[in-house]
């Protein structure tokens, strides 16, 4: 290509991105400075009756059924309209009952609102105040405030779910069992808003393994909030937390089964000032989760945010239809989604299809003999690795290590800090027999792989890595990040001798951002150190990552395995 031509081609590929972010335009708020009703004072009085009554209420407990069935009579003893829903998983290889209570202020319309806090708490704590009797006390609240109004123009539905710890169990089964989950205008998740030192909200909008909140209720939000003058204007995520939060979409709050559902939705939580992070850590999934430390000016705030929020959905006729992916630059107010983000993350997969095409020579009826030759080579990784897999299965059912529901423990519970040995053990000797059995039975290839170039099995391996790149590209596009590091894969080219550790190096290189991200969440936000090893495995063992993503992504780390190790040679 002519510079010229770069130079147009350049320019056209900078002006459609630059047309891709587009202006979002404001919403329009309607509410009256003053309307609000809601009041700290209430919600702490409320916050105490709840929490003073139903400590240890963690699911399965006596005091968690006895908090469902009070808060049944509360929401009836309002006049709504309310069902205890009872169901049964697995945590810790036991049953566990749950139920959720749900509770309907009818209206004009059958279209809903859903606001949601949990009812249960961490078993590392015993009044669970903050998490969440503030969530629960705030909704109970707006049930008093908007049921002694006019009939709303949407249904409100107050929903008090159980399981919340264990990966929002309550709010999905609520999704799972919904009749019909397009009538769902917005969700909103209350969560942990009661402390004195948080000084305002975040909105999460993080779905639970998919999609991504709708921009359009975070500004919402934002506006309602800033309208009234005296309230604090909840900031939208950074690009760099957009990001990582699209591309490792597990949520920790009830919005993340709404999200997930195609449901505009998003989580409220308290921020605590940069001084009171270390506290806040402190008394969260902690005995020191107390009544002592919220404050009725805070939940002032709390309940006011949502009250404005669930206001100003009450009076709108239409509400947009977004999806995820996007990117919103708050500074400048636009937006980055549709065609052209789409396009970036196509371009980015098809890099990995074009190394293979021209790894090991050109596209040819000969390349399909020569990437079937290698493939023995990757099978005598790949397969063990998902022998190895299949192994932490059968782990569960033996009884060596915990079959849960969903998500293994919580945050600071015990489980997720002593690793069973036993299993661990058994896990890493399976693994290392598994890739000895897969190299002697390759060895019956040993005689086609001698034909086979140290390129042309680079080329069938960045094949590999293209095709899970697609599988990803269509199930979370975002999460294409993780591969970034591994375009220092197309620099492997068979060395041998000292270069060899040169390919090696570029192989690690490839990890870069599982490395990151194993620190970020292991080390700054779980703190669980090199336990998070542990947590990785049972996260596999009870299939919280599915079976054909885990085969997905042990085929990525094979493929490059593929690249550094020698093919096995007889003799």
């Amino acid at each position: 290509m002519k510079s010229k031509q770069k130079y147009y081609f350049l320019i056209i590929i900078l002006g459609v991105f630059a047309a891709a972010c587009s202006d979002v335009s404001s919403p329009l708020v309607i509410n009256t400075p003053g309307d609000l009703r809601f009041s700290g004072e209430r919600a702490l009085e409320l916050e105490t009756e709840f929490v003073s009554q139903f400590p240890n209420r963690d699911s399965g407990q006596p005091n968690n059924r006895w908090a469902a069935e009070w808060l049944h009579a509360r929401f009836t003893s309002l006049g709504l309209d309310c069902a205890m829903h009872e169901w049964q998983v697995v945590n810790y290889s036991q049953p566990v009952p749950l139920q959720n209570v749900v509770c309907r202020l009818a209206a004009q319309s059958a279209k809903e609102i859903v606001i949601v806090a949990h009812h249960d708490q961490s078993p590392d704590t015993i009044y669970g105040a903050d998490n969440d009797g503030s969530g629960i006390a705030i909704m109970l609240h707006l049930a008093e405030i908007f049921s002694s109004e006019e009939t709303p123009q949407y249904t409100l539905v107050f929903l008090s779910s159980d399981g919340e710890e264990y990966g929002m169990l309550g709010t999905g089964r609520f999704i799972e069992t919904h009749a019909d989950v397009d009538n769902i205008i917005a969700g909103i998740s209350l969560d942990n808003l009661g402390k004195q030192y948080y000084g305002n909200l975040e909105m999460s909008p993080v779905g639970q393994f998919r999609n991504y909140g709708s921009l359009w209720l975070q500004r919402t939000t934002q506006e309602a909030a800033r309208v009234e003058g005296d309230l604090w204007v909840p900031p939208i995520r950074s690009i760099l937390d957009q990001v990582l939060n699209q591309a490792v979409p597990i949520s920790f709050m009830d919005q993340g089964p709404l999200v997930a559902a195609g449901v505009p939705a998003l989580g409220f939580a308290g921020i605590p000032g940069d001084e009171y992070r270390e506290d806040h850590w402190e008394t969260y999934h902690n005995p020191g989760d107390t009544l002592d430390l919220q404050s009725a000016e805070v939940l002032f705030q709390s309940g006011r945010i949502p009250e404005a929020l669930i206001r100003q959905l009450l009076s709108m006729e239409t509400f947009p239809d977004e999806s995820s992916p996007y990117l919103y630059f708050e500074s400048s107010g636009t937006v980055l989604k549709g065609l052209p983000l789409w396009l970036l993350f196509i371009t980015f997969t098809s890099i990995f299809f074009a190394g293979a095409y021209f790894k090991g020579g050109k596209f040819s009826a000969e390349k399909f003999a020569t990437w079937r030759k290698a493939l023995p080579h990757f099978l005598g990784i790949w397969l063990p690795l998902v022998a190895s897999l299949m192994l932490t299965y059968l782990l569960v059912f033996v009884g060596l290590m915990d079959e849960y529901h969903l998500y293994p423990g919580t945050a600071k519970n015990a489980v997720i800090f002593e690793p069973r040995w036993p299993a661990f053990i058994i896990f890493l000797v399976g693994t290392g027999l598994f890739l000895y059995l897969g190299r002697r039975i390759t060895r019956r290839y040993s005689v086609q792989l001698v034909e086979v170039t140290p390129a042309q099995i680079n080329s069938l391996a960045l094949l590999i890595v293209g095709l899970a790149a697609f599988y990803i590209l269509v199930n979370n596009p975002f999460s294409l990040l993780f591969l970034v590091p591994i375009l220092a894969w197309l620099l492997i080219s068979g060395r041998r001798g000292r270069g060899k550790l040169l390919d090696v190096l570029l192989f690690a290189i490839g990890g870069l951002v599982f490395y990151a991200l194993f620190y970020f969440f292991g080390f700054l936000i779980l703190r669980n150190d090199w336990a998070v090893a542990w947590f990785l495995l049972m996260m596999f063992s009870i299939r919280m990552i599915s079976f054909q993503t885990a085969a997905m992504l042990m085929a990525i780390i094979a493929a490059g395995l593929s690249m550094v190790i020698n093919p096995v040679r007889e003799g």
